[in-house]
């Protein structure tokens, strides 16, 4: 049983970071309707409440929530659903994309450390392995050539703070009795209430100009909210924080075909190189878990045979 949550949640995540890697090229075109970064993760969050609160009500019968869990829920929410996409929209008016993507993705290796650091989990040297093959492959998708712009730089490096701060707070979020789609949808709600007051203090809140426009962000609250982000809380659920950071860098790399696919961007040697280090990092993270399950098997059979003898 044990086995079967953590191929699940190696999908799940998997499958979140090919959902989040959507975001640019949906971004892009929600920019060009004139609808800002921080209004951009304001709407994502506001159209995907009535679609998870369908959906959570469909799956448990209610929307009653344990009050005890809703101070964490807060915490998770605001980490990762307001400010880590805020500081990266924000990021992308400063410097490109793939710059952005080298200083955001720094939190694989952070969760690591903040992992080891505050709750005293072991690093492994499969998983030291992974995450060295995971940060090598994300330094390459930035480019020497390009102007490194101070305010970007630190947006998307904060960015990447807060991104780790969510992992941790999710994986050791106490109430994983609470569904998905329920748990999403008080995560929307609480970001939709403190993203509405940013947005109405400083004069940010932006409107799509047409009906395409609307519907682009409701499929980007679609595929993010109500789909990436699911998926990732999941999957990190049956995962541990460690795991779930180096397998969802399949976002970058999704991010990058879809580029080269839609926006005509090529895909250069060095981007190619660091496509390919990152999906290493993936499979030897999964490589050293199934060696390790192996080790655990035969320690259990050899243990069984000791008791019998």
């Amino acid at each position: 049983m044990k086995n079967k949550k953590v191929l699940i949640g190696y999908m799940y995540v998997i499958i979140s970071g090919i959902l989040f890697g959507s975001m640019p090229l949906m971004a892009d075109f929600i920019y060009s309707e004139g609808v800002n970064s921080l209004s951009l993760v304001f709407w994502r969050n506001i159209l995907s409440i009535p679609i998870l609160g369908v959906l959570a009500y469909l799956q448990t019968g209610s929307l009653k929530i344990n009050r005890k869990a809703l101070p964490s829920i807060a915490a998770v929410g605001m980490s990762g659903c307001c400010i880590t996409p805020f500081l990266l929209f924000s990021s992308y008016n400063y410097i490109a994309s793939g710059t952005a993507t080298v200083f955001h993705f720094i939190y694989p290796a952070m969760v690591v450390v903040g992992g080891f650091l505050i709750f005293r989990q072991k690093i492994s040297l499969g998983r030291l392995l992974s995450v060295l093959t995971c940060i090598a492959g994300i330094l390459m998708f930035y480019d020497p050539s390009e102007p490194l712009d101070l305010t970007g730089s630190v947006l998307a490096l904060l960015s990447g703070i807060a991104y780790t701060a969510y992992i941790l707070l999710l994986s050791k979020f106490k109430y994983k009795e609470i569904s998905g789609f329920l748990f999403s949808f008080y995560i929307s709600l609480i970001s939709t209430v403190a993203l509405f007051i940013i947005c109405i203090v400083t004069g940010e809140l932006t409107l799509p100009k047409t009906f395409f426009g609307w519907g682009m962000c409701v499929l980007f609250a679609l595929a993010v909210n109500v789909g990436a982000v699911v998926l990732f809380q999941r999957g990190t659920f049956y995962i541990d924080a460690q795991r779930a950071a180096i397998l969802s860098t399949t976002e970058p790399i999704t991010s990058i075909f879809l580029g080269a696919l839609f926006l005509n961007e090529t895909i250069g040697m060095r981007t190619a190189i660091g496509s390919f280090f990152v999906l290493m990092a993936s499979v030897l993270i999964a490589l050293f878990d199934i060696k390790q399950h192996q080790d655990e098997e035969a320690a259990e059979e050899a243990a069984q045979e000791k008791a019998q003898a």
